[in-house]
Parts: C-alpha cells; structure tokens; sequence
C-alpha cells in the first residue's frame, strides 16, 4: 500500500553468466498487522516484470537484515574504549537509494586507518 515504506532492487550481476541479485525492502514500521514481507516478496518475484528473469532458474544464496534508519539524529557514539561502531551498526545508511555498503566499507577503511 502507499502508507508503508519500502522498496525493491534486480541487478543484473554478470553479463558473461545468468546471475541476478534481487531484493525486497520493507519498513518495520509498517501499522498494518496483516502484512507479511515475505508474502509481499513472493508477489513480487511473481510481477510480470519480475517472473521472467527468475523463470528457470534457482537460488544460490539468500540472505536477509534488518536496515537501521532515522538520519544524523539517530546516529549513537561512535567510539568507546577499545572499539568503536562502524558501518551498519553505526547506522550510515542512504536511506533514499537503500545504500549502505559503501559507507561500511568506507567507516571500516578510516577505522583501520
């Protein structure tokens, strides 16, 4: 529905081998307790512009997590003594565009650093 939050992704991961990457997004803050994200994931590997990319084939990996977001006010202390929070735990995320690996990657390089 248009009141929760979420998204979706397909990529297309290799152009030499058929590998794709698909995923579905949904706000824990969802009010409706009939929703079931899996079940809305299920529709949406059956899209009529989803189905025929996955058409045949099978699943290698999967994976799911849970994404934290709420922006610059809901980012904790980042060090203490003897570690300190980076990536995902730290909450840097791109909320819009569902990005967050880059700035893990990015949070854990300055930490090594």
């Amino acid at each position: 529905d248009r009141n929760t939050y979420g998204g979706s992704f397909l990529y297309h991961l290799n152009e030499d081998t058929p590998l794709v990457a698909v995923g579905f997004v949904v706000g824990l803050d969802y009010t409706n307790p009939y929703l079931s994200p899996f079940r809305e994931f299920q529709r949406f590997k059956h899209h009529p512009s989803v189905k025929p990319t996955l058409e045949g084939g099978k699943r290698i990996a999967y994976g799911a997590r849970a994404l934290n977001e709420g922006g610059m006010q809901t980012i904790p202390k980042l060090t203490f003594p003897g570690g300190c929070l980076v990536g995902c735990s730290a909450g840097f995320m791109n909320v819009p565009k569902i990005k967050g690996t880059h700035y893990a990657m990015k949070s854990g390089m300055l930490a090594a650093e």
